[in-house]
């Protein structure tokens, strides 16, 4: 019988499915520019955590307790997965990454719980001192009531 450990890594390397919160989601730039034509399903889902818009113009997504609104992007193979890590400042074992990716619990609108990629923001203490709190973790929203940066 395998073990935990040997399930979890083979999880790891078989996952296929990635939550996205911000540009990547369907109707943003990086959607159209990275996974059009490469995937074939996206689904509503939510995590736990908080959101801040960055002077930069794109989210940040932290720790937290709160809803963070987004979409499952799946299937998510190797190479788009190398991909969107490069687009997200992500190496792994790097240790000035901007984004860190990991295994995370995304809840769908049908309330099934999906194990899924997600992408944190590295520096909270950046993004809590610059960045604007993004009102019920819906960055999408945010963006269509035309909220910028002074």
């Amino acid at each position: 019988m395998p073990s935990c450990k040997n399930e979890l890594r083979s999880n790891k390397k078989n996952l296929d499915k990635v939550f996205v919160y911000g540009t990547l989601m369907k109707g943003f730039w990086n959607h159209r520019r990275h996974l059009d034509g490469r995937i074939s399903r996206v689904t509503p889902g939510k995590v736990k955590g908080l959101l801040y818009h960055l002077p930069e113009g794109y989210p940040a997504l932290l720790e937290g307790s709160e809803t963070v609104k987004g979409e499952i992007v799946e299937p998510v193979d190797e190479e788009l997965l190398e991909a969107l890590d490069r687009l997200e400042g992500y190496r792994e074992g790097r240790r000035n990454n901007l984004y860190i990716r990991s295994l995370g619990n995304v809840l769908t609108e049908d309330r099934e719980e999906i194990t899924c990629w997600v992408y944190f923001y590295a520096d909270g203490e950046y993004a809590r001192g610059n960045g604007i709190p993004v009102p019920n973790g819906d960055w999408r929203e945010f963006m269509k009531n035309g909220r910028e940066l002074i």
